[in-house]
């Protein structure tokens, strides 16, 4: 039996399983604020108060944003399948 010592230097732990996670929904969460941020931009755009550059950063947001969440729709897990590891 391993002394108190032993057991402070070198705990004996098992890691908790994966938590599953739809990345999908946080994918589809960004990219609407990365929506809402490009027609916030574009209507400042549009009224002169501010320059196109945060209108486009804005629009490559949701660019890979949408190309982020197509890739995650593919890798979706199936019900009842063991997480990867």
């Amino acid at each position: 039996m391993p002394s108190l010592l032993d057991r402070l230097l070198r705990p004996e732990r098992t890691p908790p399983p994966p938590v599953q996670v739809d990345l999908a929904h946080v994918l589809l969460v960004g990219t609407g604020v990365w929506v809402a941020g490009l027609v916030v931009c574009a209507v400042l755009g549009w009224t002169g108060a501010t320059d196109w550059v945060p209108t486009v950063v804005c629009a490559t947001g949701v660019v890979i944003g949408l190309g982020a969440l197509a890739w995650a729709r593919r890798r979706r897990p199936q019900p009842g399948t063991a997480p990867e590891r």
